[in-house]
């Protein structure tokens, strides 16, 4: 029997061994590297989560020593919720140093400058006292009226005077009834001063429980039908409403949006105006008019009044209010905390209590003025004007005032 060569083992033992070996470190620098290919994809996904999660972020850590001062410039121009300073040495070698400015607090995008677009409180108007008794007259009764005619001649000749201006004037005494009217049956666009008879129905609904005032409207950004609305000025879209606060800004603020609001919540131009046309309807609000504006031009639309019915719907308030505040004091209210101007007060001081709802229509140029005066009487005077400009306009109305306080004064001296 022949036994195996002992060195011929000993090789095929060592090859055996090398190959074991070799076998090993091989799956031990693929498992190696399939962990570190691993680690690197975990990290770049990891990274692209951290980028699209803080977009802002990414790089702000980070800074070039070698970063030239126009490089810093633009970035500093391109980042809108980071300034970065960068401060050098006149070498130019010095190390670059990066602070972050604190954000001002009026630019801050926490939840604790975001608007609150629940609706705001209603507000709780303090009763509107008028008085309950006023001088008497100092001269006769034959006197006033010739007196009353000078007011008239005075207003005639001041439209004479400006031909190219399509003016109205109504006056009523709530005292006496004394009246005087000027073109007063002439159509008007009224614009913001429809918002007077609009919110005398919206208060005779939420008497009766037709209607609550604390339903809610949503702002979703949309235009204002008119040319002025405090919503649109001062809110972003998502901001709620309630409807007594429409009504109030269609007053105080001559808000065009919480006016058209305030009409569709009340069934539109049609169903409110069946309950604004038993006061007074010589002009059909909901009819097509047909007359000659201030420059010559024909036109035809609907949407007019008049000063005549204008003074009517006021007087019909004054009453309302004195015999039923509870029901007309949100618009009473209102009047008396209006923040628009009315050239009234030019003419009858600030001693008078001036009630007044206005309205502009630019497009037009034409401009109204409706109020209740409680002065040395109590009296409602509604003025409207087609002419080249606002400030035109309250010339005019405040020219036209002047002359009825300085008769009313006469009464009395």
């Amino acid at each position: 029997m022949k036994y195996p060569n002992p060195t011929f083992l000993q090789k095929a033992a060592g090859i055996k061994k090398k190959r074991h070996t070799r076998a090993i470190v091989i799956s031990a620098v693929i498992a190696v590297m399939g962990l570190i290919l691993a680690f690197i994809s975990w990290g770049a996904h990891m990274q692209d989560i951290y980028r699209s999660e803080f977009p802002d972020m990414v790089g702000a850590g980070t800074s070039s020593s070698g970063a030239s001062d126009e490089t810093s410039t633009t970035a500093s121009e391109e980042t809108t919720t980071e300034e970065t300073t960068t401060e050098t040495s006149q070498t130019g070698l010095a190390p670059v140093v990066a602070t972050t400015a604190e954000i001002p607090a009026d630019n801050a995008t926490d939840d604790t400058t975001a608007q609150d677009n629940t609706a705001d409180p209603l507000t709780s108007f303090d009763p509107v006292t008028f008085r309950t008794s006023h001088p008497i007259q100092t001269i006769s009764h034959e006197d006033r009226d010739v007196l009353l005619d000078s007011v008239k001649q005075q207003i005639l000749d001041y439209m004479s005077d400006n031909e190219d201006e399509r003016i109205s004037f109504r006056y009523v005494n709530l005292a006496s009834n004394e009246t005087l009217g000027l073109n007063d049956l002439t159509p008007v666009i009224p614009a913001g001063a429809w918002a007077l008879p609009l919110n005398i129905v919206y208060c005779e609904r939420v008497a009766d429980g037709y209607i609550s005032p604390i339903t809610q409207q949503m702002f979703s950004g949309e235009e204002a039908p008119g040319n002025n609305s405090f919503i649109v000025d001062n809110y972003e879209p998502g901001k709620s409403f309630y409807l007594g606060t429409c009504a109030e800004l269609s007053i105080t603020h001559n808000d065009s949006l919480a006016l058209s609001w305030l009409t569709d919540h009340l069934g539109g131009s049609d169903d409110v105006w069946s309950d604004i046309a038993p006061i007074s309807s010589y002009v059909d609000y909901s009819r097509t008019i047909t007359y000659t504006d201030y420059t010559g031009t024909v036109i035809r639309g609907s949407g007019r009044t008049c000063v005549y019915d204008l003074t009517s719907y006021m007087e019909y308030l004054y009453y309302g209010y004195i015999n039923t505040p509870d029901t007309y004091l949100p618009l009473i209210g209102a009047m008396s905390i209006s923040e628009m101007p009315t050239p009234y007060t030019t003419s009858f001081g600030t001693d008078a209590t001036i009630l007044h709802v206005c309205g502009r229509n630019e497009e037009s140029n034409s401009y109204t003025d409706v109020a209740i005066i409680d002065g040395d009487e109590p009296l409602i005077i509604a003025i409207s004007c087609e002419c080249s400009s606002y400030d035109r306009a309250c010339t005019i109305m405040a020219d036209l005032s002047g002359y009825l306080q300085q008769y009313i004064a006469s009464c009395h001296a």
